[in-house]
């Protein structure tokens, strides 16, 4: 017999209790199938708000051919953003709240006007989602991958984890984002001053607006939308950069500023 949505969102608060490490999902608590996936996320938002605090926004996951082969899946995914998770400018973590921390490097969208659901056979496009942006900045997601296995890997497991954020670190917005061409900018993840990895924005689902729509559209079928206000991180440009610990990161996108973590014992 299936776990229910309730039994799968009290194993992973389990999880978040004892930071235990997963290396894959056990088969009696997946999902048969996304929206069921959904479903347990929702389950385990309820608890999770209790002590993250409210949903703030979205990340979506997924979208870029680097993230993609290093995680073997195919399909976009969504998670939700809680407000005490959400940090400005740089941040210092301790390793001891985590199994394995993961930054990803992101345009972060702040949407400026409630999003209705899309008409009937009109979903949104890049063009039509335009209108409800309201600023543009470049962001690292934080990750927790609970030490997965990328070579067992199940979109299921991702997404019922809250799409794997612990959570969003976001730089200054620039006032002149409109002038940038955000499908074309390029990003860079550094550590201790060392260039790890870097990434354009265009790899992601080929413009992040794009990932805006995307979501937007999906939110619909499970009967949400976005808010006012609400940001959307929309999907790392890079590989996921795993930090180790007694590391400084920077995550830079040229034009919409730089983040920085501090990763320690």
């Amino acid at each position: 017999m299936a776990a229910t949505s309730e039994q799968i969102a009290d194993y992973v608060m389990n999880l978040r209790r004892t930071r235990a490490t997963v290396g894959w999902w056990p088969k009696a608590l997946t999902p048969a199938s996304e929206d069921a996936a959904y479903a347990a996320q929702d389950a385990l938002l309820k608890r999770v708000i209790l002590e993250d605090g409210a949903v703030v926004g979205y990340k979506i996951g997924l979208t870029s051919p680097a993230i993609l082969k290093q995680t073997g899946l195919k399909n976009p995914a969504y998670g939700a953003i809680r407000k005490s998770r959400v940090f400005e400018r740089e941040v210092t973590l301790k390793a001891s709240n985590h199994v394995r921390l993961g930054l990803e490097l992101e345009i972060i969208l702040t949407v400026n006007a409630n999003v209705p659901p899309p008409q009937a056979g009109k979903l949104y496009t890049k063009e039509t989602i335009t209108p409800y942006i309201e600023s543009a900045r470049a962001g690292f997601e934080l990750i927790e991958d609970r030490g997965s296995d990328y070579s067992r890997l199940s979109a299921m497991a991702l997404i019922i984890d809250v799409g794997w954020n612990w959570g969003s670190l976001l730089a200054p917005v620039n006032p002149d984002w409109r002038k940038l061409d955000i499908g074309n900018l390029k990003g860079t993840v550094s550590f201790d001053g060392e260039e790890v990895a870097s990434g354009n924005s265009g790899d992601v689902l080929g413009h992040c607006v794009n990932s805006l729509a995307w979501v937007a559209n999906r939110l619909a079928d499970h009967g949400k939308t976005l808010k006012k206000g609400m940001i959307v991180s929309t999907g790392s440009m890079v590989a996921c950069q795993f930090i180790p610990v007694g590391t400084t990161a920077v995550g830079r996108i040229e034009g919409l500023g730089e983040v920085t973590v501090r990763y320690e014992f």
